[in-house]
């Protein structure tokens, strides 16, 4: 299905990683008139562990081949550690539960048709600046381009190798396929049992089939296993299908995402949502910036740091108040106990709270800062965080979580 890289030429782009964001980087510069080429130690692409909800704005400006999508997601049940349940019915479609491995492989198609090559099974070992080209050297041979963007993921050698370092905190997401009985909305458990300063959940993808899973710090494979039982005792779960598979989540970004030649994209920039680990989005979005800088840049013929320094520039700005106040709200939620968690559901659960916070127009599937902001703000949930730590404390007291700055 994808072709292979043309020969020894040297290509515009060589672009590593072969996951939404290179993929679509891939796209827009090949449309642009730019030689490129995609390397990936994956021979399927797409098939990276994630599970796969993506919001309807992602899905308006990056649209989902409708064979491609397992069911809309209009509702939700949040579960708190004493078994209370906040139902969430928006009446509308928020979101899309989507097979992400094909999803992500339609944008390599269509990059292929646009004339990218793609070089799979091959893991890139190092990547070098060497006068005016870019060396690429995986397990078997060297490449030679212009210019590098590496997409190649969380906690990738090759972005630390070339100096730019590593993201400053990150989490371990689990996740299993499971077969269920009758379960057909989301499911977010809350509490220190199942995920501590995190959350699980159980997700409905094709009929009688789910993803469950979790985010936490350490004792993953546990922790799952924990709620598996939970699940099952409860007659959600029938039985597990395959194996479970692990991954890093990024909850900070890269300080710096550009130097000379090379620009950084998606989960490998840690361009994804600290609240949620969901990363599709923004990777679609910062790649597309990407494309556009670096398409200038080779127009100009300059691919100098200060050349590509508004890649940065752009997806900061786009980007970083919600990074930052997702973190912040990521970091006061780990500091919560069920009690507190508990307390917190009890006013979730309040006609005001619903009113004003969550059917409120300002709502978002993938911009959480107005409604973290409203949350801290709320009269019964300020009072519950005021009593946690007095750093955070003071955060709870500011007026506008955005403007905590990196």
């Amino acid at each position: 299905m994808f072709s292979s890289v043309r020969g020894w030429e040297v290509e515009d782009v060589i672009i590593v990683g072969a996951g939404p964001a290179g993929n679509n980087a891939a796209l827009l510069l090949t449309q642009n008139g730019y030689k490129v080429t995609v390397i990936d130690f994956r021979y399927d692409i797409g098939n990276k562990p994630c599970t796969g909800i993506v919001g309807k704005e992602c899905a308006s400006k990056f649209p989902i081949p409708p064979d491609h999508i397992y069911r809309e997601a209009q509702t939700a049940t949040f579960i708190a550690p004493n078994g209370s349940e906040l139902h969430i019915d928006t009446g509308t479609p928020q979101a899309y539960i989507i097979d992400r491995a094909k999803y992500v492989a339609s944008f390599a198609q269509n990059a292929q048709y646009a004339g990218a090559s793609y070089k799979l099974g091959e893991r890139v070992r190092k990547v070098s600046v060497e006068g005016d080209t870019v060396q690429v050297t995986t397990d078997s041979q060297t490449y030679t381009s212009k210019s590098v963007i590496l997409a190649s993921g969380f906690g990738s050698p090759v972005v630390r190798n070339i100096g730019l370092g590593g993201v400053s905190d990150y989490v371990s997401g689990i996740q299993i396929q499971v077969k269920v009985g009758n379960l057909e909305n989301l499911r977010v458990y809350l509490g220190e049992q199942n995920a501590p300063g995190f959350f699980s959940w159980a997700v409905p993808t094709r009929p009688e089939e789910a993803l469950v899973g979790l985010m936490t710090r350490k004792h993953s494979k546990e922790h799952l296993q924990s709620f598996l039982e939970s699940l099952q005792n409860q007659n959600i779960v029938k039985n597990v299908i395959g194996q479970p598979v692990t991954w890093g989540i990024p909850l900070r970004p890269l300080k710096q995402t550009y130097s000379e030649r090379i620009l950084v994209i998606g989960d490998a920039a840690g361009q994804v949502k600290p609240t949620t680990g969901g990363g599709i989005y923004y990777a679609l979005m910062a790649s597309s910036i990407a494309a556009k800088v670096l398409s200038a840049a080779l127009h100009k013929d300059d691919l100098s740091a200060k050349s590509l320094s508004p890649y940065e520039r752009q997806w900061k700005q786009l980007l970083s108040a919600e990074l930052e106040s997702g973190y912040s709200a990521r970091r006061l939620y780990e500091y919560l106990n069920d009690r507190q968690i508990n307390s917190i559901m009890k006013h979730a659960k309040t006609k005001r709270f619903t009113d004003q916070i969550i059917y409120s127009e300002d709502l978002a599937f993938d911009w959480h800062s107005n409604l973290i902001m409203k949350m801290i703000n709320y009269p019964g949930i300020h009072n519950v965080l005021r009593l946690i730590n007095p750093i955070f404390s003071k955060l709870a007291n500011q007026t506008d979580i955005k403007t905590v700055q990196q």
